[in-house]
């Protein structure tokens, strides 16, 4: 019969520490017997560990999603065995395990994995935190550069640890926009900045660059987007991008233009990228063309007189 392990995921870096915790049952001698696609039931579960448990020792199961088993029955609990049983059977949970009662705690063993990033400030720290540990530090702007960028943290991990190839302690915002995206992505965030800081050899440079390497419709959503918050800062001040949900490095572009553009300019803009969207969402759109028009159209207004 197996011993239950249940691992609470609520640490970011997910991936690395189940990595080292199955290190930890390998040096035991336990052997991976197998990681079911789906969870299935505890029965099934319990049924196929006790089978092959019969013509071998030492043996670890991994159940992916644990929570979709649901609570643990009554009628398995004489099956489970206490710490140190010749199989295992390792269940990891997306966050708190709630399936087990309190009665068990003697042969259900719970792991919780690191803290829970509850808001933005313990996402930020965080990244801090995994910058130090390489031996780099992150800029204000090129934390909250990656902050914006990348939701998966575990793939911000992987970010930072590129970085380390750079050779600089220092990692700074264009560091950031260089090395955490591919050639199309770059070019799509230089062409939002460039917007947003009045930049037209930026502004038409990527636009080439963009052409036929990223979906049309991507690039005019994310300048609606941009242009959007932009309109709400000059229409609410701060409190506009941060009623939409906008991150800090969204915000500060937001600020960028609105002292660069008028308000007028900046609105003319947000509703021929909405009009070209849907004339290309209905074949009518002037595509790649369309766009350089309105983009045009905006650096050529005049700047604001105040900031």
């Amino acid at each position: 019969m197996p011993h239950v392990v249940a691992i609470e995921l609520t640490a970011p870096q997910r991936r690395s520490r189940i990595e080292d915790i199955l290190r930890e049952f390998e040096s035991e001698g336990y052997e991976k017997a197998g990681r079911p696609e789906e969870p299935g039931s505890w029965s099934e579960l319990f049924a196929l560990a006790s089978t092959q448990g019969l013509f071998r020792d030492k043996l670890l199961y991994i159940v992916d999603e644990a929570e979709k088993l649901g609570p643990f029955p009554d009628r398995l609990e004489a099956l489970l065995e206490k710490e140190g049983a010749r199989n295992v059977i390792l269940l990891l949970y997306n966050g708190k395990c709630n399936a087990f009662p309190k009665s068990l705690k003697e042969k259900v063993r719970i792991v919780t994995v690191g803290r829970e990033l509850k808001n933005k400030r313990e996402r930020l720290r965080w990244m801090e935190e995994v910058a130090q540990r390489k031996g780099l530090s992150l800029t204000g702007e090129a934390l909250y550069l990656l902050d914006e960028w990348i939701e998966d943290v575990e793939e911000i991990e992987s970010e930072i640890e590129k970085f380390c190839l750079a050779e600089q302690k220092s990692v700074t915002a264009d560091m950031v926009r260089e090395l955490s995206k591919d050639e199309g992505s770059r070019a799509l965030i230089r062409l939002l900045d460039g917007v947003c800081l009045r930049d037209g050899k930026t502004i038409l440079s990527s636009l080439k660059q963009l052409q036929g390497k990223t979906e049309f419709l991507v690039v005019v959503t994310s300048l609606y987007n941009r242009l959007r918050l932009a309109s709400l800062f000059l229409s609410f001040g701060g409190r506009g991008p941060d009623a939409a949900g906008a991150r800090y490095y969204q915000s500060k572009m937001a600020k960028e233009a609105a002292c660069r553009y008028t308000k007028e300019a900046i609105w003319n803009a947000t509703v021929s990228l909405g009009l070209l969207s849907a004339a290309e969402k209905m074949g009518r759109g002037k595509g790649w063309l369309g766009l350089e028009l309105v983009l045009c159209d905006l650096i050529r207004t005049q700047p604001p007189l105040s900031c």
